[in-house]
């Protein structure tokens, strides 16, 4: 009996035997599996958000639009992935996930430029109303290039000069030979052309336009128009400062663009009282040290003036052909100086690791600095380090992905860099850089870039948004203002578009 036993042990009991450690082998993986992936989650920039029933809701919801999407995409074998934004800009807006996104609050955009607002066709065809409006149509001088506008008194414009409005009406086609010069297109993602060049052609090309100041009010009034039809309620503007002028009174003060700002916001407010607007004055990485001395001069007398309107400081142009932040050292270290001086803070808010080389080491600078946000950051995930004391000092970076695919940082936006950055709990927001200039406008093409291409969720969605609010540069009061307006915009959002998706 027993030998039977023990035969039927061997027999049947060893398997079962090893069966069960099998099984236990497995639940022991898989719970393992399961504690690194919510180890990896409790890393992540939106750990903390906990969301509501609709917005859990409305996440199953917003997965099978984008998924349902993607696959229809496959079917037509549609390369979106391999694609520029241009090239699929019409399949965007044709989707209803950009419909969805139109209607998103997406707070504030925290990172574009006083040339990149109102649309181009808006400027062509406000521009040529007026008669002192001209356009330059010889070929590139030293002094001027094919397609800039200018404003001149009438017969005081420069050989190669006409009345925009009469080369219009002469040569109806002009118009979209005009709108194609300024704006910057990547139709191709191989192409190896220098895009900075032509990037900074385009604002070359309306650099004589904005000065005039009955154009200047015209222009920010329609600028934020544009804003708020996207469901943008604070913005704040990299500001070259230029003095204002008109051909009654010459030259204004350099404060006059901060006073008419100021009144434009408050018409805009008349109709919406949400609307907020900051500035950061902004100089270039390609002058001296003396020079940024002086600029710096400016920004801090005209903050002491205008403390509400001005936040604080930043360099800009092509990094690839500035001067290193590391090369106005002398400069950063007499910002305490001359805050004593004008007795107030002036934060800076650099442009920094906008390239996709390890040798650009901007990004090192803006860790040491008193530095409130990281404009752009593209090569921030090559210097681990500095990611992690801009984790710790709990900085945001103001991510552009369209604008970083037109410049030629990245091609395939699934790498973008803002995922490792997001993943590794590196604070974000998206931002549209120079929208106008792209050829289009609003946030909503770059929060459908992200969620479809980075593959995000409404938690995600959330956090961006609101990183727009909580990192700007509003002060405490109106801050709290601006999050109430937010939270309520956004229960709304999440209401509606609930409704709608069943």
């Amino acid at each position: 009996m027993m030998k039977k036993y023990f035969t039927y042990i061997l027999l049947f009991g060893s398997p079962l035997f090893l069966c069960q450690n099998k099984t236990d082998g497995k639940s022991t993986y898989q719970q393992s599996w399961v504690t690194l992936e919510e180890e990896n989650a409790a890393l992540a920039f939106d750990a903390d958000i906990q969301l509501t029933n609709p917005e859990l809701a409305l996440d199953k919801k917003l997965f099978e639009v984008r998924k349902q999407f993607l696959s229809e995409t496959e079917k037509q074998k549609i390369p979106i992935y391999n694609s520029s934004f241009n090239q699929i800009k019409p399949l965007i807006e044709s989707s209803s996930l950009f419909k969805i996104f139109q209607t998103m609050p997406k707070g504030g955009l925290l990172h574009t430029h006083s040339g990149g607002l109102a649309s181009m066709k808006w400027v062509i065809s406000t521009a040529r109303k007026y008669k002192e409006c001209y356009v330059f149509d010889q070929k590139d001088t030293k002094d001027f290039i094919y397609g800039q506008l200018a404003f001149f008194e009438n017969g005081k414009a420069p050989q190669g000069f006409v009345s925009l409005d009469k080369k219009l009406v002469a040569n109806p086609d002009f118009e979209n030979e005009l709108l194609g010069l300024l704006t910057l297109k990547r139709d191709n993602l191989c192409s190896y052309n220098d895009y900075w060049i032509e990037f900074e052609k385009r604002f070359t090309r309306i650099n004589l336009l904005l000065p005039y100041r009955p154009f200047f009010k015209e222009y920010y009034k329609e600028g934020f128009r544009e804003l708020l039809k996207d469901k943008i309620q604070h913005v704040e503007i990299r500001y070259v400062f230029d003095e204002l002028y008109d051909f009654q009174h010459g030259k204004y003060p350099l404060k006059t663009s901060i006073t008419d700002l100021q009144d434009i916001v408050k018409e805009i407010r008349k109709s919406d009282p949400q609307f907020s607007l900051k500035l950061i004055y902004s100089s270039f990485k390609f002058l001296d040290s003396e020079s940024i001395g002086k600029q710096l001069e400016i920004a801090f007398g005209l903050k002491k003036e205008f403390p509400d309107m001005i936040s604080g400081f930043d360099l800009v142009a092509d990094e690839a052909a500035g001067h290193s932040i590391n090369s106005f050292q002398k400069n950063w270290s007499k910002l305490n100086e001359l805050s004593v001086k004008y007795g107030v803070q002036m934060p800076l808010f650099l442009h920094a690791g906008e390239s996709a080389s390890v040798f650009n080491k901007n990004i090192l600078d803006v860790s040491l600095l008193n530095n409130q946000r990281i404009g752009h950051g593209f090569n921030l995930i090559y210097f681990p380090k500095t990611m992690e004391l801009i984790k710790k000092q709990n900085r945001l970076v103001e991510v552009s992905p369209i604008s970083n695919q037109i410049l030629g940082y990245v091609s395939d936006l699934r790498n973008h860099p803002a995922r490792v950055l997001l993943s590794n709990g590196v604070q974000c927001s998206i931002n549209s850089d120079d929208p106008s200039v792209y050829g289009y406008d609003g946030l909503s093409y770059d929060f459908w870039t992200a969620f479809v291409f980075w593959e995000l969720d409404v938690k995600a969605l959330k956090k961006l948004v609101f990183n727009s609010i909580n990192y700007s540069s509003l002060n405490d009061n109106e801050k709290k203002q601006s999050l109430a307006y937010l939270n309520k915009e956004w229960d709304s959002f999440i209401q509606k578009t609930n409704m709608d998706l069943k």
